[in-house]
């Protein structure tokens, strides 16, 4: 106890000397912004490809275009554009015209998103062009912030031209690497001793005397707030995985509300398998990573 007590405390006194995070986000435009702003002002163009129904799509919003350092490089170096692959209007580009052939169709791909991909139909995708609209490179998969950092240095610095990907990203300094590493604020202290049961939201009495512990802290420093968030392995779809990590995480969360924590003090968000601490392998690594933990707000 005396442990979590120093260690949140600690995260307090941190905590208080750091600036506030910036609240830039990335300029989105359409598509056919893009190009008469490119006509204009010749830029690189970021198209990220996506569906409404694509679950990996919204977690590469949520937490890859967030993100501060990518906020920063799509600013810097893009027209940052965003494609609904099944778009039901039609577009005229570059003397062609392109529509979806069966816009009231079960997942009907538009022939723009068709022709950008290669006919590939997967997402999330990711296509860079260069300023004469030119195809660079296709990413056909789900990044994270250090995964898509290094492709977005690699391309804006024009370095593509000249250096090998892989000889490029060896020798790359990460940036968020180094904010993570620094702002100890951020730090998540996983709670070892709630765990769930495959399926299950329900805490187990094991739980209680680690988050009693948890529940003196807050008791200890009435400034402290913290935010609850829960994991899954990787058994099952993204959505449900999200929906039950949620519900884990509510279910700290109501048991700190009836020890007396005030609701303002506390959030929960729920992260599906993202950010495994195990590998998802094993039964031992799925337990590992069905699990919860608190950071500072």
């Amino acid at each position: 106890m005396k442990k979590i007590v120093l260690l949140l405390c600690l995260w307090v006194l941190i905590f208080s000397n750091i600036e506030a995070q910036t609240n830039e986000k990335i300029k989105w435009y359409s598509f056919e912004e893009a190009v008469l702003l490119n006509k204009e002002n010749p830029k690189k163009v970021f198209i990220d490809v996506y569906t409404e129904w694509c679950g990996w799509c919204k977690t590469l919003d949520k937490n890859t275009f967030s993100n501060p350092v990518v906020i920063k490089l799509m600013n810097q170096y893009f027209y940052a554009v965003k494609l609904d692959a099944e778009r039901k209007d039609t577009v005229v580009y570059n003397g062609f015209t392109f529509v979806n052939p069966n816009p009231t169709g079960y997942r009907s791909a538009h022939q723009l998103a068709s022709s950008l991909l290669k006919g590939q139909m997967g997402y999330p995708s990711m296509v860079f062009l260069d300023e004469k609209m030119n195809l660079i490179t296709l990413i056909q998969s789900y990044l994270s912030p250090t995964d898509l950092e290094p492709a977005l240095s690699w391309i804006g610095s024009d370095k593509y031209s000249t250096e090998e990907y892989e000889a490029f990203r060896k020798s790359f300094v990460s940036s968020i690497t180094a904010i993570s590493t620094n702002d100890k604020s951020k730090e998540a202290y996983i709670l070892d001793k709630v765990i769930f049961d495959s399926g299950s939201i329900t805490l187990k009495e094991s739980s209680f005397a680690q988050l009693d512990s948890i529940v003196a802290a807050l008791k200890t420093t009435p400034t402290l707030k913290i935010e609850i968030g829960g994991y899954t392995d990787n058994s099952g779809t993204v959505e449900a995985n999200t929906l039950i990590s949620e519900k884990r995480a509510k279910s700290v969360y109501d048991y700190f509300l009836g020890k007396g924590i005030e609701a303002s003090r506390l959030s929960y968000k729920g992260y599906g398998p993202l950010n495994p601490v195990a590998e998802n392998i094993t039964e031992v690594g799925k337990k590992k990573n069905r699990r919860v933990e608190i950071k500072m707000q």
